[in-house]
């Protein structure tokens, strides 16, 4: 166990704090690829990710580029210059931004949570755009595995156990690549004695040293 989940912005408030909060609030549910937000969009809305998840990419042309994935007690709002779309079923909490702001001024103990959660997903969108602009597919691939594994890592046997709720498709979409590079990647990894996988977005790392170094080396 690793405590309550700073990213949680549901779990992190009390149950009085988080029943003020929603006044107003109406759920949504969203069904697979389906788009929340946009940006030629004219909704001006905060969500707050009840469960599912939620992919907030950017597009150029043919390319995509994925910022983060918001998972339960994520929140964000719908008039960024991003695409938000739903990538399983999800259910959402929708809130009008002006109804939010004017809520805020007379709930400040919930804001300390809500700055915590926004800046833990700004520092998301700044690694993955740091990863994209200064290290090759391996390195940004050692590096997000080497953060996970700060995150949600557990002892296992003689290894580190990482537990991902996320297919080769989805690490892919946040690495800009494509599920084929990550999969040799991967592979490659486990032939060198990295990591092994138990399952199905489950690995064993073997050599957290070896896996940290790769995530330093920066793209020639």
């Amino acid at each position: 166990m690793h405590g309550p989940d700073a990213s949680n912005l549901l779990d992190s408030l009390d149950a009085l704090t988080q029943a003020a909060l929603l006044q107003g609030f109406h759920r949504r549910q969203l069904v697979e690829g389906e788009l929340l937000g946009s940006p030629n969009g004219k909704r001006d809305s905060v969500f707050i990710v009840h469960s599912g998840r939620i992919r907030v990419f950017l597009a150029f042309e043919d390319k995509e580029y994925t910022l983060t994935f918001l998972e339960a007690g994520g929140i964000y709002s719908t008039h960024s210059q991003a695409y938000v779309q739903a990538v399983r079923p999800s259910e959402v909490l929708m809130g009008d931004t002006a109804q939010m702001t004017a809520t805020l001024r007379s709930l400040p103990t919930a804001v300390p949570a809500i700055i915590r959660v926004l800046g833990g997903t700004l520092d998301n969108c700044m690694r993955i755009i740091e990863d994209l602009a200064f290290r090759d597919v391996e390195g940004r691939l050692a590096r997000f595995l080497d953060g996970m594994l700060t995150r949600k890592g557990r002892p296992h046997q003689d290894s580190l156990r990482l537990e991902l709720d996320l297919n080769t498709e989805d690490i892919a979409r946040l690495l800009g690549t494509t599920r084929q590079t990550v999969s040799s990647l991967l592979n490659r990894m486990a032939r060198e004695g990295i990591l092994s996988r138990a399952g199905n977005g489950v690995f064993d790392i073997h050599d957290v040293e070896r896996l940290r170094a790769r995530s330093q080396v920066s793209a020639g």
